[in-house]
């Protein structure tokens, strides 16, 4: 409630950031990009300190390269978690060219109750995009979810 809310005051209904922006500030995100930054040794911070590096370049020329995995792992949850997303569309558009692929497909579903092929043919084109961005970054999801799993 508070979420949709939030969305009508800003007036972002129907919208691209309505669809996106509540899915970017979760407590995951914020728990695995904290992981990350918590992995930047305190000795690079320090080099950094020495060649006149100040607080923001030393975030953008040091501690984001360094957790670019653990970014790439939160950006492809979050798109996962939106891509799958049905309640939250309904719940802030009501125009149907806003309407995401869980909605196309429960529509899909309904106007076609007795064809199941069409509706699994459905489900498997939606699914092709997920499937693709998965295997991009499969190798950037691992290191990601694991970079602060291992104290060494």
């Amino acid at each position: 409630v508070a979420n949709s809310r939030t969305i009508r005051e800003l007036e972002w209904t129907n919208s691209l950031q309505g669809l996106t922006v509540p899915f970017l500030a979760t407590a995951l995100g914020i728990f695995l990009i904290r992981q990350g930054f918590l992995g930047v040794p305190r000795d690079l911070r320090d080099a950094a300190a020495l060649d006149g590096y100040g607080h923001l370049r030393f975030l953008w020329r040091v501690a984001i390269p360094l957790t670019r995995p653990v970014i790439a792992a939160f950006v492809v949850l979050s798109f996962l978690s939106a891509w799958n997303s049905y309640l939250w569309p309904r719940a802030i558009t009501d125009e149907s060219e806003w309407n995401t692929i869980q909605i196309g497909l429960r529509a899909v579903a309904n106007s076609n109750p007795d064809q199941l092929n069409v509706g699994v043919a459905a489900a498997l084109l939606a699914a092709l995009p997920v499937l693709a961005i998965l295997i991009f970054f499969q190798r950037h999801i691992v290191r990601g979810l694991t970079a602060g799993a291992v104290k060494g």
